[in-house]
């Protein structure tokens, strides 16, 4: 059973290994939270049980609250060599001097723990072992006496460290022992241990893989492990992070039965307005911006319309920037895709077009079976009876 790198590092922190601030965030918004926390630059790390992370993109640093928030939305919801990802870990970018690596795991042939060591941290073992094999130190473990003191500093200082760094660096080999030992591990490994300009020791990343045949003497822990697997980034949650990685503008759920989409900010203002002047009672209101296209009211369509809350689609389009005839395509090609898949059935969806090339338009959805209105008070009384109705 392997831990998540963020729930390792909570089991490092318990035995005093030192490890980054950070806080693991589910949602766009609470990793901007975290970063206003802890403060610039700061490390967005995908938290999936996958070696390789980093070659593949999931860890990336950021230098301010926008660009951390940006990452998370790109994160959330996608996957790292096909694993979902559904939290990410935001935490502060240590500067490393340099970088160590330390694991110890079960030597099954000598049937006893085994640590390996080495100055050479931040790339795999197998590398090191391959390229600088002058540079691996192992040292058994008797598993009667446990790793003592002066093991731990033998290791130390045949990784190059010298003075204080020896006593620091065998003490954290101690505390992995420690947790390989009580936490009934086959593997605990910290890859790399960092060592900073001002003489600290943390633990940038951590792994641990704990024994399945002693799931039943952790049972916090294998729940907790569980339960992460069943996560999924889902709900309003999701929505908002599609809408933010589509560049929509502005998505909010108000909590009533209407989904709004308007094309510009003065027009959605409006649609708000009397939308409750009619007595609706609006769900997700979607604006496009100035310049919208056909792909964007594509998306926002597919995300207004995952929303089971929403049980009518009222679309209001006034075009200056924007162009009817691309507006059209857009709906035509959601609906399109909808038909031709076994996705639930779509819901009731009125239409208010005017302005730029609006014939051409209404032509493209008069082909595809649907009406549109022009006058903004008849769209809008018609969209709230339907959503009365539902």
């Amino acid at each position: 059973m392997r831990l998540y790198e963020f729930q390792a590092k909570e089991l490092f922190a318990q035995n005093e290994i030192p490890i980054p601030r950070g806080y693991v965030s589910y949602s766009p918004e609470e990793a901007r939270e975290a970063v206003e926390n802890l403060g610039v630059p700061v490390a967005v790390k995908a938290q999936v049980l996958i070696g390789g992370r980093g070659l593949a993109g999931g860890i990336r640093f950021a230098d301010n609250p926008d660009e951390t928030q940006k990452i998370t939305v790109e994160m959330l919801g996608g996957s790292l060599k096909k694993v979902d990802i559904n939290c990410v870990l935001v935490e502060e970018k240590i500067p490393i001097e340099t970088e160590y690596y330390i694991s110890i795991t079960i030597d099954y042939q000598s049937k006893c723990p085994n640590v390996t060591a080495s100055s050479e941290g931040g790339v795999k073992i197998e590398r090191i072992a391959t390229e600088h094999p002058d540079k691996i130190v192992k040292e058994k473990i008797d598993s009667l006496f446990g790793l003592t003191d002066f093991q731990a500093r033998r290791i130390a200082k045949k990784v190059g460290l010298r003075g204080r760094n020896i006593l620091s660096f065998g003490a954290i080999v101690k505390s992995l022992y420690k947790i390989l030992y009580e936490y009934d591990a086959n593997l605990v490994e910290i890859n790399p241990l960092a060592f900073t300009p001002d003489n600290r020791f943390i633990a940038v990343d951590g792994k641990i893989i704990l024994d399945d045949s002693a799931i039943f003497r952790h049972h916090k822990l294998f729940s907790e492990l569980q339960a992460m697997k069943k996560i999924t980034i889902e709900g309003t949650k999701l929505r908002k992070a599609l809408a933010e990685k589509a560049g929509i503008p502005t998505y909010v759920e108000l909590g009533g039965n209407m989904g709004i989409i308007a094309d510009g900010a003065g027009t959605g203002m409006l649609t708000l307005d009397l939308t409750k002047d009619y007595g609706g009672e609006i769900e997700s209101y979607c604006e496009l911006g100035g310049r919208a296209n056909p792909k964007l009211i594509e998306e926002a369509m597919n995300i207004i319309l995952t929303n089971e809350n929403v049980r009518v689609l009222l679309i209001n389009l006034f075009g200056g920037l924007n162009r009817m005839d691309e507006m059209a395509k857009g709906i035509t090609a959601y609906l399109k895709k909808k038909k031709s898949s076994r996705d639930v059935e779509v819901p009731d969806i009125v239409i208010r077009m005017s302005g730029t090339l609006e014939e051409e338009g209404r032509k493209i959805l008069s082909d595809m079976g649907l009406a549109s209105y022009d006058n903004i008070y008849e769209a809008i009384e018609r969209a709230v009876k339907l959503a009365r109705r539902s």
